[in-house]
Parts: structure tokens; sequence; C-alpha cells
């Protein structure tokens, strides 16, 4: 699933390239996003006027006041061109501008991705969400776990309390400021809260810097892929040895997530 740092990529590709264009038409609209939004094709004459970010949300301004909530879920992707592509089986939206030849698809494969219109519910939703993951700091972040014994991984990708970490950023986050996924949240000492707050903030930018992270299917605007899989120490690494102790990168599951971790770098401990 697209985490913050690929979606800020997608957001800062579509105001280099789409904002300020007027939709000329829908050529496509697949019935699956019709469902879920049957007003979607008011889109039309409509002129993209900002977009941005709210956790792993895109959210576009449109010209006529309105505003369209888009997420990505596990595998779409917003690739914008120039209008001559051949349409793809998995592309569920095309959006047509009248200036600069430029065409704008929706892809994903697993149709779990969402096109609306904030309403009231989006809105709600939108509010909800926690604090942004790239600007967490320890005494927000102190206030968070202090009252929670989840596992402090369960914590970390509930998205009404810090908004935009994933399963990636979140393991990377752990291992760099050296605490266990099961660890208690609220059992997280002061300088163990101060190296994860920090650890996040530096994942964040690392990744943003590197557009993302592309594993299977995600892709910039420009179908540039991401690169932050080049400095991965732990997800995905399970059976590898980690680069700071030699032991043995280990997997297991957390609230029902694939948890990558070092046995060593990261040793659970309690503290009453």
């Amino acid at each position: 699933m697209p985490e913050l740092p690929e979606v800020e990529t997608i957001v800062r590709g579509l105001n280099s390239m789409v904002k300020g264009l007027t939709v000329q038409r829908l050529p496509h609209v697949s019935p699956h996003l019709l469902k879920r939004e049957p007003q979607l094709r008011q889109l039309t004459g409509d002129t993209f006027k900002l977009f941005e970010r709210r956790g792993k949300y895109i959210i576009a301004h449109l010209k006529s006041g309105k505003r369209l909530m888009i997420h990505l879920r596990m595998s779409g992707c917003i690739l914008v061109g120039e209008d001559q592509r051949r349409r793809d089986k998995h592309d569920h939206l095309e959006i047509v501008f009248r200036a600069r030849r430029r065409r704008l698809v929706f892809r994903d494969v697993r149709k779990f991705g969402v096109i609306q219109f904030v309403r009231d519910g989006q809105q709600e939703t939108l509010n909800r969400l926690g604090v942004e993951a790239p600007a967490i700091t320890a005494s927000q972040l102190q206030a968070l776990v202090c009252q929670s014994k989840r596992p402090v991984k369960s914590l970390l990708l509930d998205q009404y309390v810090i908004a935009g970490l994933g399963n990636i950023y979140v393991d990377e986050s752990l291992y760099r400021s050296g605490i266990h996924p099961l660890q208690a949240a609220s059992s997280l000492s002061a300088n163990e809260i101060r190296a994860l707050a920090r650890a996040i903030r530096q994942i964040m930018a690392s990744a943003i810097k590197n557009l993302g992270t592309t594993f299977d299917s995600f892709l910039g605007v420009n179908g540039e892929t991401g690169r932050f899989a080049r400095y991965l120490k732990v997800y995905h690494q399970d059976g590898s040895r980690c680069g700071e102790c030699g032991d043995i990168i280990a997997r297991i599951k957390v609230g029902g997530r694939g948890t990558h971790f070092c046995p060593t770098c990261q040793k659970e401990h309690r503290r009453s």
C-alpha cells in the first residue's frame, strides 16, 4: 500500500503537471468508481487549482469550490502523460485536459482505491487523522504512547494516532531507534521516545527525497519508480544479516501485519 512518502511524491507530481488544467472530458470511468461516487462526471469543465496531502489521502482543490479525495489503497496509482496512451485493462478513470494534450489515468489492479468528493463523512475522516508523521515531535509522541498498552508497532500504524505511517516505514523507524515492535507503547523510556520521533522524521524525509519505495506497483505520476528500497535495513530483509550486528533479520506478525526486526539490535524489555 502506498504510504506517506509515495503519496507525497504523487501530490508533488500532480502540482507540477496537472495544477491549473481544465477537464475537457472523462472518456472512461469504471462502474465501481461511479458506484462509490455517482457525481464523478461533474469533473468535466472544472479546473484543478491545487493538490495537497493529508496522511495517505490526496486532496484536489477545484475551481468550483469542490474538493476531490483520493485514496490509493493497496495498488492504486496515478499516471499523467500525453493523450495517446493505449488503455490498460486496470485503468479505471481517464481524464483528458483541454490544454497540452495531457491525460490523467487512475490505475488500480485490485479496485480498492477510492475517489470521492469531500462531503461531511469524508471531512470527518480527514479531521480524525492523527499528527503528520514527518513533523512529529518527542512531546507529541510522548502524549500518544503514555496511555497505550498496545504494541508500539500497532500504535504507530493507527492512522488516527499518527497519519501516514505504514508497514515499511514503521519497521524502519523502530529499527533505527532500537525498539522491539512488540514492546508496549507505554513502556517506552523518554530516551526511546526521543529516538523514535527523530527516526520517524529522518525516515520520512529520506523516503520523500527518494520518491518513496517501489516493490510491485508504485509509480510516480510520470512513471518513475521510488528509490528508497535500496536503503531498507529490515523491511523484507528477513533471512539477511543485520548491517549493524550481523544477526539474522527476523519476521513475526504484530496485529496481523508482517513485521521485520533485528533480534539483537531491537531487544524487547519491560519497564515498570
